[in-house]
């Protein structure tokens, strides 16, 4: 069976991205402060000392490096998706549907959206390595390796065409994981959507999805930096480009601008709501 939307209004889906995060601002900074608690906690205790020790590339690792490690990977990248999670059920559901008393069902849904991301990271890769395989042919087949004077012409361009490389990867990326994201909706949600029925759903809308989501994650992010920045250049601060380990006072600074540095993030999963809702995501028939 085929299911379709009609074609979703930028300025509607917009308007309704940006009142969730107004409306539910409150919400938002609990959520934030849910997210930052890990590593607030353990880095207050010192066990993040180890991993952000200043050292020379030919030293060896420092005791308890190991642990230390796998800490700031839980508490930032693993931790972020249940709280994720949290900001959709937040925009899908409402403030009452939140929390729920058995958290099982949060980790298994994590654990679903972790391996739907690692199967854009494996997309984003492909393309990346198709890029560069398709950039060392055109290289060999013009024999730019051939002379010095070549080969100096490809050092003085070679930043600018990998990062051509980077960019189309990011922007493909980026669109697919756009036509996917009704699918990661409805599992925060406890419904299920496959992956090609979101891809069907959001045909006719990739470039309003595009535009729409551009348009409320980068000003999000510019607010994001400029407070901060604002923040650190007002205190004397530098929290996140010093080289050196945190202080405990550090910790205490980046945990009181959580509910800041988490916008874009909250930005992104209100906008994916608002494309789940207009897309289509509520009528489909779970498990498609």
């Amino acid at each position: 069976m085929r299911f379709e939307c009609s074609p979703i209004c930028i300025n509607t889906s917009l308007k309704e991205a940006y009142s969730f995060l107004w409306y539910y601002k409150w919400n938002h900074t609990f959520i934030s402060v849910l997210a930052f608690l890990p590593f607030t906690l353990i880095g207050l205790s010192g066990l993040f000392d180890p991993f952000f020790m200043p050292r020379a590339s030919t030293e060896l690792v420092p005791d308890g490096y190991n642990i230390s490690f796998m800490l700031y990977i839980f508490t930032t990248y693993i931790w972020a998706i249940p709280c994720v999670i949290l900001w959709h059920r937040l925009y899908l559901l409402g403030p009452e549907h939140l929390l729920k008393k058995k958290i099982w069902p949060i980790l298994t849904r994590s654990m679903v959206i972790i391996s739907k991301v690692l199967f854009l990271i494996g997309i984003a890769s492909l393309i990346t390595i198709t890029c560069v395989a398709l950039l060392l042919y055109l290289i060999t087949e013009m024999n730019l390796n051939d002379s010095v004077s070549n080969f100096i012409g490809l050092s003085n361009n070679e930043f600018m065409r990998f990062a051509v490389i980077i960019t189309v990867t990011g922007l493909i990326t980026y669109l697919v994981f756009l036509r996917f994201s009704l699918a990661i909706c409805a599992r925060t949600i406890g419904k299920r959507i496959g992956l090609l029925t979101s891809w069907r759903l959001t045909e006719k809308n990739t470039m309003r999805m595009f535009l729409s989501f551009l348009s409320i994650v980068l000003p999000s992010t510019l607010f994001t930096y400029s407070f901060v920045y604002l923040y650190q250049k007002s205190l004397g601060l530098n929290l996140f480009y010093s080289g050196e380990i945190l202080s405990k006072l550090d910790y205490l600074h980046i945990f009181i601008l959580a509910p800041v540095i988490t916008i874009p993030l909250s930005a992104m999963c209100s906008q994916c709501a608002s494309f789940y809702l207009h897309c289509g995501g509520e009528e489909c028939p779970q498990g498609l």
